[in-house]
């Protein structure tokens, strides 16, 4: 019965650590609570998310969601990853999407029942990860506070995003590695590598995860004993064979399908140059850029992560949790560092290491105010103070929370990207089209291609790496111009909205110009989609097209080519 004690309940044996004299030890019968109380409160948490998240299902992707999805569409096709679907992302996510579309259909209602599920999953697998550092109570704190996190629209908690991928496997993999540490069971490692390892392959970032992973197998040691040097050094051998494992497998699967140069060139020489864009001097307002944005209406929360850190020294907690909850902080924050973009969705990332933090930092309050008051009344001032964080969470969003429709969540979160109107786009081209004919998004919404459930003329579903001052770009975009001119596809679709391009003072346009000269040329419109100021949508088709007098900037055309023979005009556009 020993081996199953929490290291919360090792914490509270004076054998294992004495009390700080500056701050009272805890009664071990302070932070525990029932475990039936926890299975039950985590499923009343779980039925509660659930019932947000399948409101909002129907919400229209997302572009990052429109990428995955298609390339997910392709591999249940046999199509391989950077094929048909260029980007510098590993295709974990990919194949992740594909089950989801396998096993629930090729909507986004899937998709987003499939988050729904992975969310879950993280939750608990965060909930016993923290049980083993923590304790129970601080352990269905840290559940609630992510769940609660990861489900806000300004970090876009609602959508698919690869970082909801990333942290699954990421946190399955230090729990297994920190119970291996316990186990000394060798096998215990080299799985908990694989998981790290999966995590790598939804996202590069997550590289870091397994540094984490690494640099606690060799500093920690089981019981009370060191452990020899070589013993350590055979773990963290098993671990980063693990590690490694999945790389592996990936790489020789690219290899065997003939796309290892292309996943070269995207996930390394593109990468490389995509990371570096962003001058140091940039980096600071980025991230206090991000910061605002992500803690806008979860500011509470943070804060209470923010007093679990300082907890961690003001009150007795092991030092196998403080070295864990400060390196995973560290950790979770480098991964949102690459290339200091610092966007809403890359502090995902972040979320299970802060609600570790809340948790204990509620506990953290709990002890220092039973120290000083009674054991009941430490209890209920934290717990207070952990509901009022909710409440500042909830009250202001309640509208989102209760009320508001997938379309006005990405409304209100994506403003005129043209999301909403995608899915009419989309069905206007199945309609007219067969799957043996390609089709053409000039412009960075592949979710178009999901939609349509058509295959693309072209690998360059984004535009951003031919507007970005980076030296592949005239490349990449000749060869964006001879695929859709060689395909000459049935349907083309232009998006002539900034969010879709954003075109910098020193970008070669010269896709641009070729762009106006192929369609004018080659094409008819015969569909317009126009969001409105005001936040309406209007879309206009064949005949409706003609008179028809845009109020704004941001317009997608769908064109049809006006004859099956081949048309070209890259002799008429001078290169920049």
């Amino acid at each position: 019965m020993a081996r199953t004690r929490t290291h919360a309940q090792k914490a509270a044996d004076p054998r294992q650590q004495a009390p700080r004299a500056s701050a009272p030890a805890a009664s071990p019968e302070q932070d525990r609570i029932p475990r039936g109380f926890s299975a039950a409160a985590l499923g009343v948490l779980l039925v509660c998310v659930a019932l947000v998240r399948l409101r909002l299902a129907g919400a229209p992707l997302e572009r990052d969601e429109g990428e995955y999805g298609y390339a997910g569409q392709l591999l249940l096709q046999g199509v391989a990853p950077y094929q048909l679907a260029y980007n510098m992302k590993f295709p974990g996510t990919y194949y992740v999407y594909s089950v989801m579309l396998a096993l629930f259909g090729h909507t986004a209602w899937a998709i987003h029942i499939g988050l729904l599920i992975t969310n879950a999953c993280t939750t608990l697998a965060l909930f016993f990860l923290a049980r083993r550092l923590t304790g129970e109570r601080a352990a269905l704190i840290a559940a609630i506070a992510f769940a609660v996190l990861s489900l806000d629209r300004w970090i876009m908690g609602p959508f698919a995003h690869a970082t909801h991928f990333v942290i699954l496997p990421a946190i399955a993999g230090l729990l297994l590695l920190d119970r291996g540490v316990d186990s000394r069971r060798p096998m215990t490692f080299l799985v908990a590598g694989v998981l790290l390892g999966t995590s790598v392959l939804m996202k590069q970032h997550a590289a870091v995860f397994v540094a984490l992973g690494m640099g606690l197998v060799l500093w920690r040691d089981p019981g009370s004993e060191p452990a020899p040097l070589a013993a350590k050094l055979r773990r963290a051998g098993m671990l980063a064979l693990g590690a490694l494992a999945p790389f592996a497998v990936l790489c020789a699967r690219l290899a065997a399908q003939g796309v290892l140069g292309r996943f070269s060139l995207w996930t390394i020489q593109y990468a490389r140059a995509y990371a570096t864009e962003v001058p140091w001097s940039g980096a600071l307002p980025a991230l206090a850029s991000g910061l605002r944005t992500v803690t806008v209406t979860t500011w509470a929360l943070w804060a209470i992560a923010a007093l679990g850190l300082a907890g961690l020294w003001l009150v007795p907690w092991r030092r196998e949790t403080r070295t864990f909850a400060c390196a995973f902080l560290v950790a979770s924050f480098l991964a949102t560092c690459p290339g200091f973009y610092f966007r809403a969705h890359y502090f995902i990332v972040m979320l299970p290491a802060l609600a570790l933090l809340a948790g204990v930092g509620v506990v953290s309050l709990q002890r220092l105010c039973a120290s000083r008051l009674t054991a009941t009344a430490g209890t209920a001032v934290a717990m207070a103070v952990f509901v009022a964080a909710l409440l500042a969470y909830v009250v202001p969003e309640r509208d989102y929370l209760f009320a508001m429709t997938g379309e006005d969540l990405t409304r209100s979160r994506y403003g005129r990207n043209p999301f909403v109107e995608a899915p009419a786009i989309a069905r206007y081209i199945e309609q007219r089209t067969s799957a043996a004919d390609r089709i053409a998004v000039i412009g960075s919404e592949p979710e178009i291609y999901f939609y349509a459930r058509r295959r693309s003329a072209t690998g360059y579903i984004y535009m951003y790496p031919l507007m970005e001052p980076q030296p592949l770009a005239p490349r990449m975009q000749d060869e964006m111009i001879r695929e859709i001119e060689s395909a000459h596809p049935l349907f083309v679709v232009f998006v002539r909205s900034r969010t879709s391009w954003l075109p910098r003072p020193d970008s070669d346009r010269r896709i641009l110009t070729w762009a106006d000269h192929y369609l004018r040329r080659c094409y008819d419109v015969v569909g317009i989609a126009e969001r409105l100021p005001g936040g309406e949508s209007v879309l206009r088709w064949d005949a409706g097209v003609a008179g028809y007098q845009p109020q704004g900037e941001d317009l997608t055309y769908t064109l049809r080519r006006r004859s099956d023979a081949p048309c070209a005009v890259r002799e008429s556009v001078t290169p920049r």
